[in-house]
């Protein structure tokens, strides 16, 4: 019988917690700094499948936590475990994988789960359209829209735009990449060929993990444009020069836990009791 200890997290983590506890699971969650008699030692003692927050950790010393808890020390995590313990956890750094490896510790990350990052295609294009109606002052029916890239989230969130009617361009490095987006009904422009037209687009919205949207495209965008960032931190975009140049611009991590954080968790307990099977 698995019994869960639930750390840090957003409100994944409490949906998560009530999925497990409706299909029989014993759990324990710890989500708030108001919870004073908990005691990590004891917790991992009497659990045997550990679920870390997505992402794992944001300052590479402490477990993520929207409520800023500070007994989530990664360091006294780890000294806790034992080959016994089953460990899951989005983004979960590398000196963590390997120090699981080295003491027989199941170590499961979100992010390397095909069926979670597919699904949580949908949650992250929601979200991404929320966050630019929310910002813009115009519609997103009928406008021009850049989406930089063409991996799993891009071409979710291409589809999604296009169903609204927004007319969407797809700027990406690689030929077939332009090819699959024109061969699906998209405009298709190779990046570097981008500046002639940046002044076009009504929203950007970027997806590469890397600076796209550097000085000399922001000062050729059109002033009223929105920007959305879904890449990975720090994102695509150079915010400082687009706040200089009073440009709408927002980096938009874990979209998923803020826009759609039960549907989720329902994605997360389908992958760890099918990884725990």
């Amino acid at each position: 019988m698995y019994n869960f200890l639930l750390l840090g997290g957003d409100s994944r983590q409490l949906y998560l917690n009530q999925i497990l506890t409706k299909n029989g699971f014993q759990t324990t969650l710890h989500n708030s700094s108001e919870d004073s008699s908990f005691s990590m030692e004891e917790a991992i003692k009497n659990s045997n499948v550990i679920i870390c927050p997505i992402p794992f950790t944001r300052d590479k010393i402490n477990l993520f936590s929207d409520n800023d808890m500070t007994d989530l020390g990664i360091g006294n995590l780890l000294n806790l475990l034992t080959s016994d313990h089953i460990l899951f956890g989005g983004s979960i750094p590398a000196y963590v994988k390997e120090y699981a490896k080295e003491n027989g510790i199941a170590c499961f990350d979100y992010m390397d789960m095909e069926d979670i990052t597919v699904k949580n295609t949908i949650a992250t294009a929601e979200g991404a359209i929320a966050e630019a109606i929310r910002l813009s002052p115009g519609c997103l029916h009928k406008s021009k829209c850049l989406v930089t890239g063409f991996g799993r989230c891009s071409k979710t969130l291409a589809l999604k735009l296009k169903g609204l009617d927004a007319e969407v361009t797809i700027a990406g490095r690689k030929e077939i990449q332009l090819v699959q987006a024109a061969s699906m009904g998209f405009h298709a422009r190779a990046l570097c060929d981008l500046s002639p037209v940046i002044g076009d687009y009504e929203f950007i919205f970027n997806t590469i993990p890397a600076l796209i949207l550097e000085k000399d495209l922001i000062r050729s965008m059109n002033p009223d444009v929105t920007i959305i960032d879904i890449a990975s931190a720090p994102g695509g975009v150079d915010f400082g020069f687009c706040r200089q140049q009073n440009i709408r611009a927002k980096l938009c991590p874990g979209l998923p836990g803020i826009y759609a954080p039960q549907s989720s968790a329902e994605i997360l307990f389908e992958a760890i009791v099918k990884s725990l099977s």
